[in-house]
């Protein structure tokens, strides 16, 4: 199995959030198998996703506007 690390992420401004969400969730979708997580309800929201592939998490990284930020390990 490969190796799996917890992160959040958010987006820059709305605009980024509006323009790439659907890709973000597509990214977390397709690594994690689930189509739920955990999501602040302010906009743009502050998300929670279950531990994604150090590949899935370079994707993310990659997409313009979106912030991804390691969780700690103590913090889980």
């Amino acid at each position: 199995m490969a190796d799996r690390k917890a992160i959040v992420y958010d987006f820059e401004k709305l605009e980024d959030y509006q323009q790439r969400n659907e890709t973000v969730l597509d990214i977390v979708k397709k690594d994690t198998g689930v189509d739920f997580w955990r999501q602040t309800r302010t906009i743009p929201p502050t998300s929670y996703p279950p531990p994604m592939t150090l590949e899935a998490i370079e994707k993310l990284k990659e997409v313009k506007g979106v912030i991804v930020k390691d969780v700690p390990s103590e913090e889980l």
